[in-house]
């Protein structure tokens, strides 16, 4: 995958959450920390820093705002 096919996964993620209506909030943040999770071990596979560190960041305020979810725990991060 491409920096940015892996941006976009990161952009997704942030628009799932932002656009969210109250209802649907839960649905898109299991949805946002799927293109995250994917993001960062994309990122992770072509060595890029920036974009690692992109990710976990999203994830670790996704967590801190929605809390984490079944099979959030990632063995090795």
């Amino acid at each position: 995958m491409s920096p940015e096919e892996i941006f976009d996964l990161i952009v997704k993620a942030d628009e799932a959450l932002k656009y969210a209506t109250e209802e649907k909030a839960a649905a898109r943040a299991a949805q946002a920390r799927t293109w995250l999770l994917q993001a960062l071990d994309e990122a992770r596979a072509i060595g890029n820093d920036a974009l690692v560190d992109q990710a976990e960041r999203r994830l670790a305020d996704l967590e801190r705002i929605h809390g984490g979810g079944p099979g959030t725990e990632r063995p090795g991060t």
